[in-house]
């Protein structure tokens, strides 16, 4: 037999199920959000850097034109007007160092063939080595454009001093004719570093400077780059992307500082930004764990208000579908929920009372079905006994005629009982005795008879006129064709608790076919007597004790019949 599968209870179903969605959308939720949040503090680093180099950015291209002005002005205020001897534009050259010293560390003007026309330095480079400079060579191939050069060490008052360099192609007179020449100005690359270190820079977030030949002119860590330990990472990647290096993020900006050809260049961590930011990401998901959490419990309470009377009721529903009609739900929960048990309640009280009234009348059926085979079975043998008595008057036996008569008004008198159905089991084996005595009268002790009977069971209940019809079937069919050999026995005992009545003869026996018939078929014909009162005895029993009671027959042929009976100990309480 395959095991009953119980489905799955909306008690249990609506929880999990609602439960697994919430749990999925909080999960949903916090990647989005993580996703959102990673990206806006991205999209905050790429800002916040892009502010920080256009500071960067209008910072330097104002000490860039700080330093052009200077260039311009030593050009255009005292080589270009062309007036004066030698002596004294060389006498201007000195005022504007002295007036700009601060500012500069050198001021040198040389022909174009390298020669030093004029210099602040102590000992000014020879022209061989003039002409070899960048600075020089892009100064002489650019007219009317400033140079700047990348940055160089010079000495200045005994120590050295990193300047940079900063040319322009220009034309004086000298000698009273045009000359073409190159004027340099060295200024100081701390003013540059000065501005720049307004970016604090980190190991993960700093920013350097490239001139047009991608030379550094300026790094944070220039001491760790000129030991060894810092290299550069970033420059083959310069473009304003977000980039992979050393298993972690990193956001690279870069900006053009006018019309220098410098590149102002921004590298910072987004890893790193990602990790200050961690507790950010924590509270944001303590937040959403627990308004999950929050709508987790939310909705478990409020399925319980549903759930949970619907629950109820389906128990009280199933206790009252096997058979506890008095079984009541309990108006619980919210709106229809209330209305369910109040409906259910009304039908399980009109089915209580239909349920009811079938009961009372199957037992009034009852009651009159057992009346009606009492009342079969009173003319059936009343027909038999009358039949006997004219049969003995016919042959002259009077004496037996009066006693029969006499035996049967007796048997009549326990038949009538004052009205009742049910009678002690000692006035029952009374009539079934009185019967036998009028049977063997008329039979001319054709059989004998004896009892076997347990006297402790004679104050049970038993209902009256049935061992009569059985022995009447025993006198009529065991006896048929015996002489003064025939025998039967009246036996009352206590079997399994229950009393069990048999009547056995000796008497030819039956097939299995006819014993089927006799208990089913109601009817076995015979010219002086019927098989009705077997089957109408077995019906009254299991009409009123139950189908585990009543008449079974068990017989051998050429042996004899044992009819047994079984009905409960039923004790007598209102016996007069």
């Amino acid at each position: 037999m395959r095991e009953k599968r119980h489905p799955l209870s909306v008690r249990k179903l609506f929880p999990l199920l609602f439960s697994g969605m919430i749990t999925v959308c909080i999960a949903v939720l916090i990647v989005l959000f993580s996703r959102y949040v990673s990206g806006q503090i991205q999209n905050n680093v790429q800002t916040d850097t892009e502010r920080q180099m256009d500071a960067l950015s209008a910072g330097l291209e104002q000490e860039i034109q700080s330093m052009s002005d200077l260039v311009n002005q030593v050009y255009y205020q005292i080589l270009k007007t062309g007036g004066g001897t030698q002596t004294a534009r060389d006498a201007s050259l000195q005022d504007f160092y002295r007036q700009h010293s601060k500012q500069l560390v050198n001021v040198a003007l040389y022909l174009k063939s390298g020669e030093t026309v004029w210099s602040t330095e102590q000992t000014p480079a020879q022209a061989a080595d003039v002409v070899k400079q960048p600075w020089f060579r892009q100064a002489a191939q650019t007219i009317e454009q400033i140079s700047f050069g990348s940055p160089q060490l010079v000495c200045r008052e005994d120590h050295l001093t990193r300047v940079l360099v900063v040319s322009r192609y220009v034309e004086f007179t000298r000698g009273g004719q045009s000359t073409e020449g190159v004027l340099r100005l060295d200024f100081p690359v701390s003013d540059l570093d000065s501005t720049l270190e307004r970016y604090k820079s980190t190991k993960v977030d700093y920013c350097y400077v490239l001139d047009t030949d991608g030379s550094m002119l300026y790094h944070p860590f220039r001491k760790e780059i000129a030991s060894g330990l810092w290299e550069e990472w970033s420059i083959p990647m310069l473009a304003d992307t977000t980039v992979q290096h050393d298993h972690a993020a990193w956001n690279i900006q870069t900006h053009q500082i006018g019309y220098t050809g410098w590149k102002l260049v921004a590298v910072r961590s987004l890893t790193d930004v990602q990790q200050q930011n961690h507790n950010l990401y924590v509270i944001l998901w303590v937040v959403l764990c627990a308004a999950g959490a929050v709508l987790i419990l939310t909705d478990l309470l409020l399925l319980r208000l549903i759930t949970h009377p619907v629950s109820k009721l389906s128990a009280v529903m199933e206790r009252f579908g096997v058979g506890d009609l008095s079984v009541r739900a309990q108006a619980e929960g919210i709106g229809e929920l209330r209305a369910l048990a109040d409906h259910f309640n009304s039908m399980a009280e009109r089915i209580q009372r239909l349920m009811h009234q079938v009961v009372a009348n199957e037992k009034e059926k009852r009651h009159m079905e057992r009346k009606l085979l009492q009342s079969q079975i009173t003319p059936h043998f009343l027909y038999n006994t009358l039949d006997s008595i004219i049969w003995m008057i016919q042959s002259g036996e009077y004496e037996g005629a009066g006693k029969m008569v006499s035996l049967l008004a007796k048997f009549f008198r326990v038949s009538l009982s004052q009205g009742k159905d049910i009678i002690p089991l000692r006035k029952e084996i009374e009539h079934a005795v009185s019967y036998l005595s009028i049977q063997n009268i008329r039979f001319k002790d054709k059989f004998e008879f004896t009892t076997d009977i347990d006297a402790s069971l004679l104050d049970y209940l038993c209902p009256k006129i049935t061992i009569q019809p059985i022995i009447e079937n025993a006198v009529y069919h065991g006896m048929e064709g015996k002489y003064d050999d025939g025998e039967i026995e009246l036996s009352v005992h206590e079997v399994d608790g229950n009393i069990c009545i048999a009547v056995a003869d000796n008497g030819g026996g039956m097939t299995e076919e006819q014993i089927d018939y006799i208990l089913h078929n109601k009817v076995v014909s015979s010219k002086r007597g019927s098989g009705v009162g077997v089957h109408n005895v077995d019906d009254r029993l299991k009409l009123l004790y139950g189908p585990e009671y009543g008449v079974t027959i068990e017989s051998v042929l050429d042996e004899g019949t044992t009819v047994r009976m079984t009905i409960p100990k039923v004790r007598e309480t209102d016996e007069e």
